[in-house]
């Protein structure tokens, strides 16, 4: 199956690091602690004589994770995680049996499940379309497929007056330069490039 790893492009830190993964085909695996949601993992204990337990093995737990065509396709992530479309999406072949996708539910899950709790988010996080890699690997970044191709943002390219705009951004400009610089790697490693507007 395929899926999508954001990444902003407006730095030379940002490129070195897209870079990094195109190079090793690696991705990094962020412990449970480092999410983005104040939500993530939470969860209605069933038996409270099991909630340290739970907290430990959360703790072992790194996940990466990844959009599924759903959400490449919604230019809210490519807002949010692509830095509003002045970055790029990592296509990847996955073996779907080695990813979970998340479930986006109303309430807060009452399970002891590890998994399940890792698995689950509220709805309003749906927009994400969400496939999770999850690890109890030391390493901080894992092979977890096959890169296919990278898709660049293209902010402003579609608008009548998208030079004039383009050319008054320093952001834009900057991004624009680290993609050419992308560009140029990815030819060399024949990894196919793809715009997405």
């Amino acid at each position: 199956m395929k899926l999508y790893k954001f990444r902003q492009l407006t730095s030379c830190k940002d490129l070195e690091r897209i870079i990094e993964i195109l190079e090793t085909n690696k991705f990094h695996c962020a412990k449970f602690s480092e999410m983005n949601d104040a939500m993530e993992g939470v969860y209605i204990a069933t038996d409270s004589s099991k909630i340290d337990k739970i907290l430990t093995e959360k703790n072992e737990k790194r996940i990466c994770s990844f959009s599924s065509e759903k959400g490449f396709e919604n230019f809210a992530m490519w807002g949010y995680y692509a830095n509003g479309f002045k970055g790029i999406a990592i296509e990847i072949e996955v073996d779907e049996s080695i990813v979970k996708k998340v479930k986006y539910e109303d309430e807060v899950p009452e399970t002891a499940n590890v998994e399940e709790i890792l698995t689950t988010k509220l709805k309003y996080w749906e927009h994400e379309a969400e496939y999770r890699f999850i690890t109890e690997s030391n390493e901080d970044k894992c092979k977890i497929g096959e890169i296919t191709r990278v898709y660049f943002g293209s902010p402003y390219e579609n608008l009548e007056n998208s030079d004039e705009i383009i050319s008054k951004s320093k952001q834009i400009l900057e991004y624009k330069k680290y993609k050419e610089k992308l560009k140029k790697f990815l030819n060399e490693k024949d990894i196919k490039i793809c715009n997405f507007n």
